[in-house]
Formats: structure tokens, sequence, C-alpha cells
């Protein structure tokens, strides 16, 4: 079953640089997460602030929800059964399309990014 994503809800968490999102399988609730990197590497304009990054992720939210739902059928959580779409997603996504990340080819993580 595909998760359904609430698109108005999102979240900006400071701790781990991280926009929530609020997604649902039947009536159980599936905690969802894009990183700023992984933002930043479909827009740069994400790098703006939480703000950006949540316009970031509506503009991308069909992108970002493909890579959340099949992260969460394969069972790749993260702390506890978070689902957190990564900047290697995204890019891996792009490059299986052919479509060139705007910022990735520029874009350094910074290392309490890298997993």
């Amino acid at each position: 079953m595909a998760l359904i994503f609430e698109p108005d809800r999102v979240a900006y968490d400071p701790d781990g640089c991280l926009l929530r999102l609020f997604a649902t399988d039947g009536l159980m609730l599936v905690r969802c997460a894009v990183s700023k990197a992984a933002l930043a590497a479909l827009e740069d304009d994400a790098l703006a602030g939480p703000e950006a990054m949540a316009e970031t992720y509506r503009r991308n939210a069909e992108h970002i929800q493909e890579i959340a739902n099949r992260k969460y059928r394969n069972h790749q959580w993260e702390n506890g059964g978070l689902v957190v779409v990564r900047f290697e997603d995204v890019t891996n996504l792009q490059n299986a399309r052919g479509q060139p990340g705007a910022a990735a080819a520029s874009f350094q993580l910074p290392p309490h990014e890298v997993k």
C-alpha cells in the first residue's frame, strides 16, 4: 500500500536539518522526513532556510514522496522507524531518469549529514 501524504503539513526539525513530513499507511502514522541536502540537490533555493525548504518540497513533492514510498516498502528506516529521503536518494533518482540536479554538482554535504 502506498503512503498517503498530507501535502500542507510539514515541520522543520533544526536538530536534524530535516523537513518532517506527515504520512499514513492505512490508519498508521508513518514518520517521514527529507534532508536539507536532498532538497538542495533538487533546487539550490532550499538553502535559504526552513520556508524555502518547505517550498522546494511542495514543488518536488511527487519525486520526494516516490522515494519515501520506496524506502518505506523496502523497510529502509532510520532512528526507530523514520523514513528519511537523503541527498543520495535524490541524486540516484535523478541519475536514473537522466536529470541533472540543481545543486548536486557543487553541493557539499555537511559532516553531520553523512550517513
